[in-house]
């Protein structure tokens, strides 16, 4: 269970306050990103522990980019209108996320049909996101996800006004 270069392996828990609008990524009792939702503009920005930043945000619909400094590092287009699939890309990566059973709240990050990790919500509580990955994933396929599992209707939206 360890971190390489911005990629997660083994088990980590998204968690969040009740009532809250800050996520953080949490593996071995080390805090890995922080995610702070800002609804009404429909993004999140996310600081990573060494301090990197990224802003998430629709780029119309179905269709949700991650940046940073300006620069689109990853993407991620809806595959079916029901949002239960979708394409996660950048220039290091090309994975599909796919709803396994959305009412035990559990997706999958797949490359071709072979599941690499797997994503599931709390069975009593939407504030909390467990992550298991059987190999390196890239955090930015992993921000992406919690993206797309934690704010879904925000994801599916167009862009809004404003920025960060």
């Amino acid at each position: 269970m360890r971190r390489i270069e911005h990629h997660l392996h083994g088990t980590a828990t998204f968690r969040s306050p009740l009532f809250s609008r800050s996520w953080s990524l949490i593996q071995n009792d080390q805090t890995l990103a922080v995610a702070v939702r800002h609804p009404w503009k429909r993004i999140s920005e996310v600081t990573l522990e060494d301090g990197t930043k990224w802003v998430i945000r629709p780029a119309g619909w179905g269709h949700i980019e991650l940046h940073a400094a300006g620069e689109v590092l990853a993407e991620a287009n809806r595959q079916v209108w029901t949002g239960r699939e979708w394409e996660l890309s950048s220039r290091r990566f090309s994975f599909i996320l796919r709803a396994r059973s959305l009412a035990l709240r559990t997706w999958s990050l797949d490359i071709a049909d072979a599941p690499i990790a797997t994503f599931r919500g709390g069975k009593l509580t939407f504030n909390r996101l467990s992550v298991t990955a059987d190999t390196p994933v890239p955090f930015e396929a992993v921000m992406l996800t919690w993206h797309i599992i934690v704010r879904a209707w925000e994801t599916a939206a167009a862009a809004a006004g404003g920025s960060s």
